[in-house]
């Protein structure tokens, strides 16, 4: 049995998937593999930032209302359209939309808000300095800069970054392959009869919801309480797939062959109980190239294993360098009692309020309940016996925590 620590270490040292060209629509939620470079500038010429008129700076220096200066208009100017056919000289000007490139000569653009078009007239009644209203080349991106780099979580911005940056895919680390295999002769899949000793498979799909949350799609099946065909299936699932997670079946009772099967098909442990509670029962191995994750059959046991290991060990093959939920200091609101030789974690609510996080322990909810509702795991680290009501923890976040951390961040500036 070793520490939480312990375990993270491992799961630590995994190594990320082999890296994968991923076209830029579906690269959202993807960790850059390697160092990117601009293929082009942007914008790729000098454009106008307004519609309004392209003109020599010089020509409209004491333009007012009271002093208007008239031009005249020699052409017309849209995004993307050719400059070269057009010359601003002194007296003209080109009429000009946002987007579209500078004509030669012109050193400024006037927005269309202070100017009036009569016929093939413009007049101006206002100045406009050398460089207004003008975005330079590569004002945004200038080619061959760092547009991304390695180890970088791609959200939307950076996938619009690289598209004006001129690429269409991304060397990133793939999604893993994931299959979740729930075990139990008393299983039966969500929506079936729950007949007297029968549980519906609410491991399975909680494991599953999570993982879609990631972006992963994971396949899912119950197996019976069968040796031979427990073998069968994790064997046939272990060849398929990147990442193996198990529900139940890691004790030591009759029933309890799930160990036992992933040892006949040659499981390589790499490390067996945690000491955390609840969740110790937890396994990870390898088969072949595959990392499995056996978590215990009990909701919490199973839900607490799934957020600290497997789900961490997920993240690793996806390649981020730190795979574990965020984690912060909270105050707590009741006291907390844990043991000395183990890591205790307590299901918990947080909230912002008069600049502190607080967590309340959920304790008198049902087990399923407090899973559902608790948005932090309050830890009781090795060593720690009791944590007064009002004294300052660590708790392990795992969900969104939207207007409370909104409010959080904007105290804190």
């Amino acid at each position: 049995m070793i520490s939480l620590n312990q375990a993270h270490h491992h799961i630590r040292a995994l190594h990320p998937l082999q890296p994968i060209a991923v076209p830029l629509d579906r690269a959202l939620g993807l960790i850059c593999a390697l160092e990117v470079h601009a293929d082009t500038d942007c914008p790729t010429v000098d454009s106008s930032l307004k519609d309004g008129f392209a003109v020599l700076a010089t020509d409209i220096t004491d333009a007012s209302p009271k002093h208007p200066v008239t031009l005249a208009v020699t052409g017309t100017l849209t995004a993307g359209g050719d400059a070269d056919r057009l010359r601003v000289r002194q007296g003209t000007a080109v009429r000009i939309m946002t987007g579209a490139p500078i004509p030669a000569g012109a050193t400024s653009v006037l927005a269309s808000e202070f100017a009036a078009v009569e016929g093939a007239m413009v007049t101006i009644r206002a100045d406009a300095r050398r460089g207004r209203n003008i975005l330079c080349r590569g004002s945004d991106i200038v080619q061959g800069q760092v547009v991304l780099e390695r180890g970088d979580l791609l959200g939307p911005g950076h996938l619009g970054l690289l598209a004006a940056a001129g690429l269409n895919e991304v060397i990133c680390y793939p999604l893993p392959r994931v299959a979740i295999a729930a075990t139990g002769s008393e299983l039966v899949w969500p929506g079936e009869p729950v007949t007297p000793g029968k549980v519906a498979a609410s491991n399975m799909v909680t494991a599953a919801a999570e993982l879609q949350a990631m972006g992963i799609t994971a396949s899912t099946l119950l197996l019976r309480d069968n040796l031979d065909q427990l073998q069968e299936q994790f064997g046939r699932l272990a060849s398929q797939v990147d990442v193996l997670i198990t529900c139940g079946g890691v004790l030591d009772g009759d029933k309890d062959l799930t160990l036992q099967a992933m040892e006949e098909i040659g499981m390589e442990k790499i490390f067996h109980r945690v000491r955390i509670g609840p969740g110790k029962g937890a396994c990870m191995g390898r088969v072949g190239k595959t990392i499995v994750f056996n978590l215990p059959g009990g909701p919490p046991s199973n839900h607490v294993a799934l957020l600290l290991l497997a789900l961490p060990g997920v993240r690793r093959l996806m390649g981020f360098t730190n795979p574990l939920p965020p984690k912060r200091k909270v105050v707590v609101t009741e006291e907390l009692a844990g043991q000395e030789d183990w890591t205790q974690l307590v299901y918990g609510r947080t909230k912002y309020e008069n600049g502190s996080f607080l967590a309340s322990p959920l304790r008198t909810l049902g087990r399923l309940e407090a899973l559902a509702v608790a948005d932090a795991l309050i830890e009781l680290p090795e060593g720690c016996t009791v944590v007064g009501e009002g004294a300052v923890a660590e708790a392990w976040l795992f969900r969104e925590h939207g207007r409370a951390t909104a409010e959080a961040e904007k105290d804190l500036q």
